[in-house]
């Protein structure tokens, strides 16, 4: 084996080392993705989706004649999301519709493009901070307009840096949100502990090390904690019982938090300009010149 010396660029990812962070970003890769798909010069926006969001499946519903363009465009998107955990949410709508994507979806798409080319510089920073894990839960109930299932986001935080997040429709119909945030709660946890068992087979954490979750939803947070089975959450007990199993053996720690202090609202539904950018910084997510800068 030969040592190159630390790590610079590997598949479209860039890694700037500096003395006590490192910062990743896909600023090369951003920029020819805009190239290939002749939007280099397009005007520049400060969010990838409007806050007041027309039906995804409304408007224009002429076939857009290029399915490949559009599934190369959705792709190259998806990988960009490595680095860039605010566009998340609106290529997870891009990508319901690869099958027979509308004109109004490649204007959604182009719409993005033109958020990331105000942000090509844009990454993840990652500092030398404890390893605590911190995990936030959201959902966004029955937000989609054709079959009514909600969204499930998550962001998990190691010492404050991002390491995990998602942004997915769930499998089934929620009944209510509390059921939606439940169900949130649920993919969180699991994703928490299988994140904690790979820290302990690695000796960076010990045993006794709590995670904590925080979650915006109060039903949610006090259904976990209450161990009486009420009638109207019997159809979600399987998922009840896995988590208070969690909590009551002291896996992991549940706080409540504000929906406006919720990082992962960002992965659910699009936000106004300074809600997001304020939940874009709180994910790590920053400029590189900024960073040089400082």
């Amino acid at each position: 084996m030969q040592d190159l010396g630390e790590m610079h660029y590997i598949l479209g990812l860039e890694i700037d080392f500096y003395e006590n962070h490192v910062f990743i970003c896909q600023s090369r890769y951003a920029h020819s993705m805009l190239k290939k798909f002749h939007m280099e010069n397009s005007k520049s926006i400060d969010t990838p989706m409007e806050q007041i969001v027309k039906d995804p499946n409304k408007g224009d519903e002429r076939s857009f004649e290029d399915i490949t363009l559009f599934r190369s465009l959705v792709g190259s998107l998806i990988w960009l999301t490595i680095t860039r955990p605010d566009l998340s949410f609106c290529v997870h709508k891009l990508s319901q519709f690869m099958q027979d994507p509308k004109i109004h979806h490649w204007k959604m798409a182009k719409r993005l493009l033109r958020y990331v080319s105000s942000s090509c510089d844009y990454g993840l920073l990652y500092k030398s901070e404890d390893l605590s894990i911190i995990g936030y839960s959201d959902s966004d109930f029955a937000s989609d307009k054709m079959d009514r299932k909600s969204i499930s986001a998550y962001t998990i935080f190691l010492g404050g840096n991002l390491i995990s997040w998602l942004s997915k429709k769930q499998d089934t119909i929620s009944l209510s949100s509390c059921e939606a945030e439940y169900k949130a709660l649920t993919t969180t946890t699991k994703e928490v502990l299988w994140i904690k068992g790979i820290l302990m087979e690695l000796k960076c954490i010990k045993e006794d090390d709590l995670p904590m979750i925080k979650c915006d939803n109060i039903s949610a947070h006090a259904l976990a904690n209450n161990p009486i089975f009420h009638a109207r959450s019997k159809h979600i007990e399987v998922a009840h019982h896995f988590v208070r199993e969690k909590l009551i053996g002291g896996e992991i720690y549940l706080e409540h938090v504000n929906s406006s202090s919720c990082i992962a609202d960002l992965l659910t539904k699009p936000l106004s300009k300074s809600a997001f950018i304020e939940h874009r910084s709180n994910l790590g997510v920053i400029s590189r010149s900024m960073l040089k800068s400082s």
